[in-house]
């Protein structure tokens, strides 16, 4: 077979596209994506105006919404809210019913490969769990990939890998981008505009419960994730010899930077929301290795799995329902709507 017309992917829940930069740095061609968030929808469309963004809840989505072609590749990333740990210490850790909207998504089109993605938490759920590793027609391979083999920051994610033919996934996490250097200073940028809240000075002064925890640019230890970044930069800062008092935020383009989005890589919206974005993306790092992953599959298998067709469609007539039908369009026929008071009649000459 010919992997050159079958390298079209789709990407579900796509935020801002991380998991579709690192599969188009790999060689696949994000061809579809599913993002409710007007923000994230034009970071889309800037980014891969080939794309079709379809922009809206997914529970509205229809198969007529789907550009024409096949798609052999789905990528899910489900929202992860409520896998969280944080969320179970609010009490919120209650998983939500995203995933089945992913899975109609899959029983209704069978591609031939799914990529799941979500934090560790969500292998808490056996339910969420049983749905993927026992789908049938689907071998599942499994696999948690940690953001420090790739870069310079630590976020651990679950991957799940449905395939509709035998397959070994091995050595995955030895697929490397190239790194820009050991240190934390490879991934800071020199002429950013300094951009710091009134908030973070507050917390270098003890005023706040949590003390900043401060990360040196000549560092080779991986930096922690920075959660809820575009609400507090504070929490997580870097010492700058330009900045006021010697530390400040990191930027938008640094935390894409660590994440290993390209340089021209554009995020368009509000500064929080540029920063959620970012945080909340895959790596394009791991979908760079999961993405040379399945086209060494495609290269193993001689041809597409065959697709399930549905056997087709019919109704049983109702006889009252039919009699109604008639008797409502017989009234149509012979007692013609009465005009408003209010509108005269044309003369007819």
């Amino acid at each position: 077979m010919n992997i050159k017309h079958v390298l079209h992917t789709a990407h579900f829940f796509a935020g801002a596209g991380g998991d579709m930069c690192g599969l188009s740095l790999a060689g696949w061609v994000p061809h579809f994506a599913v993002e409710v968030n007007p923000y994230r929808c034009k970071t889309l469309r800037h980014n891969f105006p080939s794309c079709t963004v379809h922009e809206g809840p997914i529970q509205q989505l229809m198969l007529a919404d789907y550009p024409p072609g096949s798609i052999p590749l789905f990528f899910v990333t489900f929202p992860c809210d409520h896998y969280t740990l944080a969320a179970n210490m609010h009490g919120t850790w209650t998983g939500d019913a995203l995933y089945l909207e992913a899975l109609r998504e899959i029983v209704l089109r069978f591609p031939e490969i799914i990529i799941l993605e979500n934090v560790l938490g969500m292998r808490k759920f056996r339910r969420v769990m049983e749905t993927f590793r026992a789908l049938p027609l689907y071998y599942c391979t499994e696999v948690v990939l940690y953001g420090e083999d790739f870069t310079l920051q630590r976020k651990a994610r679950v991957f799940l890998i449905l395939h509709r033919q035998p397959f070994d996934f091995d050595h995955i996490a030895q697929v490397q981008l190239a790194r820009p250097g050991q240190q934390l200073a490879a991934y800071l940028e020199k002429d950013e505009p300094l951009h710091i809240p009134q908030y973070v000075y507050k917390r270098l002064d003890g005023e706040y419960r949590d003390p900043p925890k401060i990360y040196d640019p000549q560092q080779e230890e991986p930096v922690n994730l920075f959660a809820n970044y575009g609400r507090d930069r504070s929490l997580f800062l870097v010492r700058d010899r330009w900045a006021p008092r010697g530390v400040r935020p990191f930027s938008v383009r640094e935390c894409a930077n660590l994440h290993r989005f390209p340089r021209d890589y554009r995020f368009v919206g509000p500064l929080g929301e540029s920063y959620d974005m970012v945080i909340d993306s895959v790596m394009p790092a791991m979908a760079y290795a999961l993405g040379h992953a399945a086209r060494r599959y495609f290269m193993a298998i001689r041809r597409l799995a065959t697709v399930p067709q549905p056997h087709g469609y019919r109704e049983i007539a109702d006889p009252r329902r039919r009699e109604e039908e008639m008797g409502e369009a017989l009234r149509i026929l012979h007692e013609p709507d009465p005009l408003p008071k209010d509108l005269q009649q044309l003369v007819l000459w």
